[in-house]
């Protein structure tokens, strides 16, 4: 007998919306996609009162935190998060400790997900300046991306001169694979800071303007002009500016180079600089928050196709860590994987999104961008029966009580969002309900490359 039969649902298609429903087999895989009415027995049936029936939502950009900083996020604590979202899949980034950045730091983060993670799991692979040898190695493995950074990180892990970025796209070109790039310009944070500290400033708003869309543009205008020359493809991570936005819709109109994605993620899309008002440090994160004509212009991005997929960044720290007076020393960032889908969501709304744009940036795009398309990102008979049922008239305030991330604390708390998932369903396994993880005795798998 079939695991799980969805009914009467809105279901959200590569090529639209129609109603029907969704049958998924015992290997929980879908077995088969009904038109209108029609009926399955399984061994669990659900009626879906005509709300929409998403595929599973892949977060391509996940600070997992453990091994090494558990203090901050877990597998345990970050995917029963995930799973309450209505997140089937996340991609982890590699800033562990051990780091992702060889073979044994990959091992480590796999061993410690497989024993604790509620949904599937995959890895990012960091580039630093000394391990361009390991590369070729970590992609046959199967990671999903590797993984570099301009700014904001320590110096042996920074490409931060033209030397150091060539080199390590052109080991990226070579073996085939693609790069996610977090831009920036450490010269134009370590002046702004210099600054900003001389005058005595150590607010968060001093931290935010010690890294102005300048910053962003000056790293993205190196990273595509190297990315031309060495014929990598590359993902710009976490774009955050107008501005960036514009250089990115010229770079793809010229054919520029090999940038296959863009993303965004949702604090860009709805928060600006006066949520650090509000929430103080806990609204501190990298890139900053900026002005509400970058967030219109981010969310026309994404409406255009400039920006292709919307991500997390979950990038949980522990209270003390984010909790200090002083914001150059606080942590950055803010947990993300409870807010992800609501958020868009609620984009979808306010920015007159569709919901098959919707399952584009949050599934689809996501898993085919990360070579995870055979069996993630759509609802399609022979794919793994990941399912999000979705009320998209639901309405609620992110509250305090909702984060489950160990984190705690949200830059969301006290936004009023619209649209929210009730049903997470992994390989037909019910995993969440009404935002409440359903725990069990199903574990998240280890997803890789499809070619690896």
């Amino acid at each position: 007998m079939a695991l799980l039969a969805i009914h009467n649902a809105l279901l959200v298609l590569a090529g639209g919306e129609r109603h029907g429903g969704v049958v998924v087999g015992d290997d929980g895989r879908i077995e088969a996609v009904l038109d209108g009415a029609r009926t399955a027995s399984a061994a669990t049936v659900v009626d879906a009162h005509g709300r929409l029936l998403f595929p599973g939502f892949v977060d391509a950009h996940v600070h997992m935190r453990e091994p090494g900083y558990t203090q901050k996020e877990d597998f345990t604590s970050g995917t029963l998060a995930a799973a309450a979202g209505g997140v089937t899949t996340v991609l982890c980034m590699p800033n562990t400790r051990p780091s992702i950045t060889d073979f044994p730091g990959l091992e480590n983060a796999r061993r410690a997900a497989e024993a604790r993670a509620a949904v599937d799991f995959g890895f990012q692979a960091g580039i630093t300046r000394g391990n361009l040898t390991d590369l070729a190695g970590l992609w046959s493995a199967g990671v999903t991306s590797f993984e570099a950074f301009m700014a904001d990180v320590p110096d042996d892990d920074r490409l931060d001169t033209a030397e150091h970025l060539r080199a390590a796209l052109a080991e990226v070109a070579r073996c085939d694979a693609i790069v996610g790039v977090y831009c920036g310009a450490q010269s134009v944070i370590a002046a702004e800071r210099t600054r900003l500290q001389r005058i005595g400033r150590n607010d968060v708003h001093a931290f935010a303007e010690a890294r102005p869309a300048l910053n962003e543009v000056a790293g993205l205008a190196l990273l595509l002009e190297i990315a031309a020359a060495t014929g990598a493809r590359i993902v710009v991570r976490q774009v955050s500016s107008g501005r960036g936005a514009a250089l990115i819709r010229r770079a793809k109109a010229d054919a520029l180079c090999r940038l296959i994605a863009a993303e965004v993620t949702p604090h860009h899309l709805l928060l600006d600089r006066s949520a650090l008002d509000r929430h103080g440090t806990a609204a501190q994160m990298l890139p900053p928050l900026r002005t509400p004509a970058d967030n219109a212009a981010l969310l026309a991005g994404l409406g255009d196709g400039t920006l292709d997929f919307v991500a997390s960044d979950h990038a949980p720290h522990a209270p003390a860590e984010k909790d200090r007076a002083d914001a150059w020393s606080a942590a950055s960032g803010t947990p993300g994987l409870d807010t992800l889908v609501p958020a868009v969501l609620h984009c979808a709304r306010t920015a007159r999104l569709t919901w098959p744009l919707v399952a584009e940036i949050l599934a689809h795009r996501p898993a085919a961008l990360f070579g995870l398309d055979k069996r993630k990102g759509r609802i399609a008979v022979g794919l793994d029966g990941d399912l999000v049922l979705v009320d998209p008239d639901a309405t609620r305030t992110v509250e305090r009580a909702m984060i489950r991330s160990r984190a705690g604390r949200s830059a969301f708390e006290g936004t009023t969002l619209v649209g929210w998932p009730v049903l997470t369903v992994l390989r037909g396994h019910v995993v969440a309900e009404s935002g409440r993880p359903v725990l069990g005795h199903l574990r998240g798998r280890l997803v890789i490359r499809n070619a690896a």
